[in-house]
């Protein structure tokens, strides 16, 4: 669920970004898609999937 948002809030600021004309707000959606980007989603379950461990 985190990773969907993640990706999600991504593609919102990118599309707020393409869209916004005024420089001040440009700037502050740059901001945040700038923090979002930087952020380390947790993996989901089915990606978090380990390699059977052999001793």
């Amino acid at each position: 669920m985190e990773r969907f948002i993640h990706t999600e809030n991504i593609r919102r600021y990118r599309k707020l970004l393409a869209e916004e004309q005024n420089e001040e707000k440009r700037s502050f959606i740059r901001k945040l898609l700038a923090e979002e980007e930087a952020k380390e989603v947790p993996a989901s379950p089915e990606e978090r999937r380990e390699t059977p461990k052999f001793l």
